[in-house]
């Protein structure tokens, strides 16, 4: 399940210029997959529920580990040393995709999240016992029990997903509780307006295709799971999270370009966190803090780092739309990415390749804005 990681120079440029690809999507995608099985194998080398677990078929295993709660969990787990069953639950899950025979005991009481799968509510505070097979999967806590393959019930939640194709370019988001802490002024939608979220982001995901097509490309590989938000502030709201790549976390908009640019301004952060496991672009030591022009605090270099990133994404978007309220848009991110970037470079806050990284960002808006 583990693999030797090198990126070419070439993509590494590409990156930085704010692309990319489908094909960088992958190898960081690929890349996180590596640490969240490093951390596992740090704190669990010794459990039995590891070691079936590295027996699996990658193939089942790999969309258990690339679910963001996992990596989410995973350094948590590194980081305090608590488990609390979900290791056990991650087993299950690949169990359940392989399709092999046996039974996983989970602790019961509290809800039982198999990661990509699906959660048990349990009736009462017993174990929880996942039964995996080729003629099926269910889950008991010896008071209800539910088939894996079935329908909704009170006691059983599959993953719901949205899909969105056009043009031959699929995106599917699994609609997930957030494996994070969210900032303050939002929380996850009490009132899910699926309707309204599905027709929003059919008609968002066919402007990216048609007019952003390697943007959309980046998207459907790195983005997987959607977390739908309600705000307490006016405007839209977007985030995605540095240790759960892969998902987003998004208000409903009343206008599709306003989802659209959204994905494209999320796949920026979600790349970026990725590639910072990689390289060191910033000194984290550094007491360096910078003003930009989308937030009235001074603001630490990487943080500044992830706001240019995202918002040359932004101007990019812009600049390819021939409207009044789109030349409004990338002249303001495009002049404040600018701005960042200057701040960045001579802060002294960047080693050697987040100084060529940066420089790649600057070649790449001054090409948006000849």
């Amino acid at each position: 399940m583990t693999a030797t990681l090198e990126m070419r120079p070439e993509m590494f440029t590409e990156l930085a210029c704010g692309r990319g690809g489908a094909a960088a999507a992958r190898f960081l995608l690929g890349a996180r997959r590596s640490r969240t099985l490093l951390l596992l194998h740090a704190v669990a080398a010794g459990d039995p529920a590891f070691a079936q677990l590295r027996k699996l078929p990658a193939a089942a295993v790999r969309p258990v580990l690339d679910h963001p709660r996992v990596g989410a969990w995973a350094l948590r787990t590194a980081l305090t040393g608590t488990d609390a069953g979900e290791l056990a639950a991650v087993l299950a899950a690949a169990r359940v995709r392989a399709q092999v025979s046996g039974v996983v005991e989970v602790p019961g009481g509290r809800p039982v999240v198999l990661p990509s799968v699906g959660t048990f509510h349990p009736a009462g505070d017993g174990p929880v016992r996942v039964v995996t097979g080729e003629d099926g999967c269910h889950v008991s806590d010896g008071e209800v029990s539910c088939d894996l393959s079935g329908p909704p019930t009170p006691h059983w939640k599959p993953l719901r997903r949205w899909r969105a194709e056009h043009d031959g370019l699929r995106l599917t988001l699994a609609i997930d509780d957030l494996p994070e802490r969210l900032p303050d002024h939002v929380v996850a939608a009490s009132d899910l307006q699926e309707r309204r979220w599905q027709r929003c982001l059919r008609t968002s995901w066919q402007l990216l295709v048609e007019h952003h097509r390697p943007v959309a490309e980046e998207i459907a590989a790195t983005l997987s799971v959607l977390t739908p938000l309600s705000t307490t502030l006016p405007g839209h709201a977007s985030v995605t999270f540095a240790n759960a790549l892969g998902c987003v976390a998004m208000s409903l908009p009343d206008d599709p370009r306003v989802m659209a640019v959204a994905f494209a301004h999320e796949v920026q952060h979600a790349k970026l966190s990725a590639l910072l496991d990689l390289f060191p672009l910033v000194d984290r030591a550094s007491r360096a803090r910078l003003h930009v022009g989308w937030r009235p605090d001074p603001r630490p270099p990487v943080a500044v780092l992830h706001g240019a990133y995202a918002h040359l994404a932004v101007a990019a978007f812009w600049r390819h739309h021939p409207d009044a309220v789109a030349r409004v848009e990338f002249v303001r991110w495009s002049s404040a990415t600018r701005a960042a970037v200057g701040s960045l470079e001579s802060s002294g806050a960047l080693t050697d390749r987040g100084r060529a990284f940066v420089g790649h960002m600057r070649r790449r808006l001054d090409s948006l804005i000849q």
